[in-house]
């Protein structure tokens, strides 16, 4: 972790006004349910994929909130409140921005930016547990991995930033078969926009800069 991405760190601890767990490789198992044991693809997939995997897991089975390791200076604890105390609303985050969705293509990705007001982003969100969304992504991201199972055994993420088509240090095209936002928000944008009047607007976001 560079000097930036511990200071981030720290912030998250001391100013969300929230208990925080940080899970890392070493303590992973103790979050996994033995009812519901991560995907068989989990073990191949790129450290930044596998984040994205984890952030689902955890949302469905647990609920909470989660965040980037990004600078953080607000307390989460009336955002906290604010979703419980509400009926229908299956999750909180800040407004996304149209360009935070290049994933989604054609007519339908345009309709998807025209309603980034209504949508939330992908870096710091609370949720529900065993929502109607978090169930749908749940059940989209085992599908996706059901499906490159045996792509991403021959084919495994060789490093945190892989992705289908990525030029190698080496100058090879990677071959392994997920794309950047292919179990992320090629999947959780298009359910935010499905639920978008179930969704809590609120100022949630951590810096977007000095984070690497």
């Amino acid at each position: 972790m560079s000097d930036d991405r511990a200071i981030a760190l720290w912030t998250i601890f001391k100013n969300t006004g929230c208990p925080v767990a940080f899970i890392t490789k070493e303590t992973l198992e103790e979050w996994i349910i033995p009812e519901y044991p991560l995907h068989e693809a989990y073990n191949y997939l790129s450290s930044t994929h596998k984040s994205d995997y984890l952030r689902c897991y955890l949302m469905h089975h647990y609920g909470g909130g989660y965040t980037d390791i990004k600078l953080t200076n607000t307390k989460w604890k009336p955002f906290f409140m604010g979703l419980e105390n509400s009926n229908d609303n299956m999750a909180l985050g800040y407004t996304e921005i149209a360009l935070g969705i290049p994933h989604i293509k054609g007519e339908f990705g345009d309709q998807i930016r025209a309603a980034h007001r209504e949508l939330i982003g992908l870096c710091a969100f609370i949720f529900k547990s065993k929502s109607t969304i978090t169930s749908q992504w749940y059940s989209e991201l085992h599908k996706v991995l059901d499906e490159k199972l045996s792509d991403l055994k021959n084919n495994p993420g060789k490093f945190s930033l892989d992705q289908t088509g990525l030029k190698l240090p080496s100058g090879d095209i990677s071959l392994y078969p997920l794309r950047w936002a292919e179990i992320l928000g090629e999947i959780l944008h298009p359910l935010f926009y499905k639920y978008r009047n179930n969704l809590i607007k609120a100022k949630i976001e951590p810096a977007f800069i000095k984070y690497r």
